[in-house]
């Protein structure tokens, strides 16, 4: 193995599709993140339930991990999260730590499951939210960050997971498109062998 085929590996994760490349899937990748952070610190920044606006860095990693699987969603996860930290308070590292980590997690809890339905899509992304959030706050009181956690912790977690998930049928498909991804049937379906022409007789 030479030393480029681990990188390449680990940006590709999975079989890229037909026409598919590490640039044009990179450059893809940037543009969804700075769609992400431009919403995130305009529009959203003023759309508030409870003083709670949603985490669209977050969304974008959770979807990551869904379509990308665990090593190429991870690695997206920790460039969203690290975009993300530019412009928060708390140490640089720690929104992309704790991104990695759960989509690391969620893609290979899902990884070769069919995410075809809304339904199902929405509730992984509330759930992948969920936890991006509390890992979040959690380590960041391990380095010593106050105020993260305390009694509005779960309202935060809740009401964040909550508008990802409205958020996610929007978001989904622009996902799919930057990681290069088709359709989730097409990419778990199975060829069925051919017919034996001993069978037909």
């Amino acid at each position: 193995m030479t030393a480029s085929q681990p990188a390449r590996s680990v940006l590709r994760g999975r079989r890229l599709p037909a026409g598919g490349s590490v640039a044009m899937i990179g450059l893809r990748l940037v543009i969804v993140h700075l769609c992400a952070l431009v919403l995130q610190l305009t529009f959203f920044s003023q759309v508030r339930v409870a003083g709670v606006a949603p985490e669209l860095p977050a969304l974008v990693a959770v979807l990551a991990g869904l379509f990308a699987g665990p090593r190429r969603g991870s690695v997206i996860a920790f460039c969203a999260g690290l975009m993300w930290d530019v412009y928060l308070s708390t140490p640089l590292g720690l929104a992309a730590a704790s991104f990695a980590v759960v989509a690391y997690t969620l893609g290979g809890i899902t990884e070769g499951l069919v995410h075809d339905t809304r339904l199902r899509t929405l509730l992984l992304v509330f759930a992948g939210t969920a936890a991006m959030v509390t890992v979040y706050a959690l380590l960041g009181g391990v380095v010593g960050q106050r105020g993260l956690i305390d009694d509005r912790l779960p309202r935060v977690v809740l009401i964040a997971s909550g508008w990802n998930a409205l958020l996610s049928p929007a978001a989904a498909p622009a996902v799919r498109w930057a990681v290069g991804s088709g359709p989730a049937r097409r990419r778990t379906r199975r060829r069925e062998p051919p017919a034996s022409p001993l069978k037909e007789r």
